[in-house]
């Protein structure tokens, strides 16, 4: 296994609090490689806000289709907090700390917590997954620094993956590369996630997406159609979006 990028904490000179190592810190955006470098900015408008928190929304729903999760952590952080102090060493007290702050919409924080949980075990793939979907969730809208989120996302999907391969992660992997324009990836990583569950709807929605804007028209409305037949649709929106799309590809010019 390739060694997992951004395994390590370190202390911020300018905010004082621990970060993952990485070009920046996650808490307040201060360069840790150039002190002389412009912050990035963090503070979000409504419409970050609102973006956050419609993704936290779908990564639950997501979630407690696929691995049954009960997103009920959050009352317990103070306990939590206190476990770990009495068992520092105990990788999956501070996964439940970071998937409290998830819950919270502390994804800055929810970041270090997976990151203190890979340390002690780097093949925690869920621990991995996570951090990665805390990634997701704090790209910004609109910015400059939209690539580095994504390519943060990106990493920890991709060591998730080589952990612990499964239909969720190939599903969020693929979704970011399509956001990047590489279409063909992307609809690699749908056909990885279909052979993994076949009877999960959002690999072909995601793929039949991909085929629309590549101009597949048969492959698009199939996935479409495939999409529409099954259940555990975790938006109705998309219901109506695959309808409309198989209209659009199959009206005559």
């Amino acid at each position: 296994m390739a060694k997992l990028k951004y395994n390590e904490l370190v202390v911020c000179t300018n905010c004082g609090e621990e970060t993952a190592n990485y070009e920046d810190c996650i808490m307040c955006g201060y360069s840790l490689q150039d002190p002389d470098a412009q912050p990035c900015e963090l503070d979000g408008d409504d419409i970050q806000e609102m973006m956050m928190d419609a993704k936290l929304q779908e990564i639950k729903i997501k979630r407690e289709i696929l691995f049954g999760d009960t997103w009920d952590h959050a009352p317990w952080l103070e306990r939590l907090q206190l476990l770990a102090q009495i068992a520092p060493d105990h990788p999956r007290v501070h996964y439940y700390i970071g998937a409290a702050y998830t819950e919270m919409g502390e994804y800055r924080k929810a970041v270090v917590s997976f990151t203190h949980a890979l340390i002690i075990d780097p093949a925690m793939a869920d621990a991995v997954r996570r951090r990665g979907d805390s990634q997701y969730i704090l790209v910004p809208v609109l910015s400059e620094d939209v690539q580095v989120y994504y390519e943060r996302a990106l990493a920890d999907y991709e060591a998730a993956l080589e952990l612990e391969p499964d239909a969720y992660t190939y599903n969020a992997h693929g979704s970011v590369i399509a956001s990047l324009g590489r279409l063909e990836e992307a609809i690699e990583e749908y056909r990885q996630a279909i052979a993994l569950n076949p009877d999960y709807p959002e690999s072909y929605f995601g793929r039949g997406y991909a085929y629309k804007l590549l101009g597949e028209t048969s492959q698009a409305v199939a996935d479409f159609e495939r999409f529409l037949s099954l259940e555990k649709h975790w938006n109705e929106e998309m219901v109506f979006q695959a309808r409309g799309f198989i209209q659009e590809l199959l009206e005559p010019d």
